[in-house]
């Protein structure tokens, strides 16, 4: 439609000296140079990296496109953003979630589309390096995605691994068994899923047409993907998924555990380059109530020890029940106190800090609704989601 005189845009002011000396073609810059900033946006955050190519089409054309990669490949993993439960805003549709990042504390909004009909592994022992693992609650085929850059991969069923089949539509005693309570990306092509109300850990290659089940009935804690690795928890000891190992994947031994009086094992990624293990012990008081110690160690995998640490610095563990724990830290979020536990007492099911030097414990009061604290809570308690 035509513009009348008063829309007509006046022409531009031609640029002075001084602003020619400074102005630069930013979307023509140096094709090498374009991709040493795309670089270390992606240093910084995989979100960083789609923020910096969403700019123009030559940074597009320029950089790298994660869509067409591999997901299983750590190179765009959203290692330190969660997905937290609920729709991403009151009245919204219900494919708009909301992620945190761990770092920043950045909140932002994700069309996940992808989430309808299906269940999610729950916590970060069930997204490894931040991918999620769906299972179609119809077929049981399993999706990883990648929330931040949509790359995704399918793999076969899992129906066949159980010990026994659905019976009717809905059978909640099956959607237990068949809830991932942790899974991993072990080495370049190996997915390693664990289900812990079947005791049954199942692995699959890209490629395979089924799983194999690798180990059932002795597993005492969830998955925990580490530096490419997957780790598990069993009387004997801490153990490591050998994915390269024939006929199929097994469990190896890293390291035998300290003592045997133990409950519960939890793993978290430190953020500094070691793995964290949490080892729990329940004593109860009487009825259903009960204390929980715990003892912190890190994994020295070269001398094949645990090596107990009580000081996890300007660090604090966040702990769920069946998923890995978080490690948050202090200096990112004043609110946090280092070197402590948050951890949930499952009879009152209210949330408690304990220091690690000394053990002191206090209640964690109602965190504000979207707070830090309550996103961080409501992600470690929640066990299974759709």
């Amino acid at each position: 439609m035509a513009s009348s005189s008063s829309e007509q845009v006046r022409p531009a002011t031609p640029l002075s000296a001084g602003d020619q000396e400074d102005w630069r073609d930013w979307a023509n810059l140096d094709e090498g140079l374009t991709k040493r900033m795309a670089e270390h946006a992606l240093a910084n955050d995989v979100a960083d990296y789609l923020c910096f190519r969403a700019v123009c089409a030559p940074w597009r054309d320029s950089t790298e496109d994660p869509q067409p990669q591999n997901v299983l490949h750590p190179r765009f993993h959203p290692r330190r953003w969660i997905l937290l439960p609920g729709p991403g805003r009151i009245g919204a549709a219900d494919n708009l979630r909301q992620m945190r990042n761990l770092s920043s504390g950045e909140r932002i909004a994700v069309n996940l589309p992808d989430l309808h009909g299906h269940a999610v592994a729950a916590g970060s022992g069930g997204s490894p390096g931040g991918v999620l693992v769906l299972v179609d609650e119809r077929s049981l085929h399993v999706r990883l995605l990648n929330p931040l850059t949509a790359q995704f991969i399918d793999f076969p069923s899992v129906a066949p691994v159980f010990s026994r089949r659905r019976v009717g539509r809905i059978d909640k005693s099956f959607q237990d068994i068949s809830r991932v309570t942790g899974a991993g990306i072990a080495g370049d092509s190996t997915v390693v899923l664990h289900f812990g109300f079947d005791n049954k850990l199942a692995s699959a290659k890209l490629g395979d047409n089924s799983w194999v089940v690798i180990s059932e009935g002795n597993l005492l804690c969830s998955a925990f993907p580490f530096a490419s690795n997957v780790y598990f928890a069993n009387k004997e000891g801490l153990m490591v998924v050998d994915a390269d190992a024939a006929p199929a994947p097994r469990l190896v031994l890293v390291a035998s555990w300290p003592s045997s009086d133990w409950t519960m094992v939890h793993m978290a990624d430190s953020s500094s380059g070691e793995l964290l293990v949490l080892i729990d012990k329940v004593h109860f008081k009487h009825g259903d109530d009960y204390l929980v110690e715990h003892r912190v160690f890190r994994l020295d995998k070269a001398a094949g020890m645990l090596v107990p640490t009580m000081d996890l610095g300007e660090r604090a563990l966040f702990v769920g029940d069946f998923s890995g724990a978080l490690c948050v830290s202090s200096k990112d979020f004043r609110c946090i106190i280092p070197n402590t536990i948050y951890f949930q007492h499952d009879r009152f099911n209210r949330f408690y800090v304990r220091r690690i030097s000394d053990g002191k414990t206090r209640l964690l009061f109602g965190a504000a609704n979207g707070s830090l604290f309550d996103d961080l809570t409501s992600y470690v308690a929640w066990n299974a989601r759709t």
